[in-house]
């Protein structure tokens, strides 16, 4: 039983993140590279362009999607063990 909890909470998580994503990832009508994303930029020309598009709110943003997928996955988890 448990175990259909976790996979319930992993895959609403990663459903989150991608929404997330696809809301919250573009820039300019583009979505923006997962790379992008997930890496600190490399020098100081890429931290100014990271900071000009603001990308920490967007991370955050993404972020979030992907922390309301896992409440709903544990909220329902819970609600279909009973």
């Amino acid at each position: 039983m448990r175990r259909n909890i976790y996979v319930g909470v992993f895959s609403w998580t990663v459903v989150g993140l991608i929404v997330g994503y696809l809301i919250f990832g573009k820039l300019n009508g583009e979505l923006i590279s997962l790379e992008t994303l997930c890496f600190p930029a490399d020098n100081a020309l890429e931290r100014m362009a990271h900071r000009l598009a603001d990308l920490n709110a967007i991370r955050l943003k993404i972020t979030g999607c992907g922390l309301a997928g896992f409440a709903f996955g544990f909220i329902t988890g819970k609600l279909r063990k009973r």
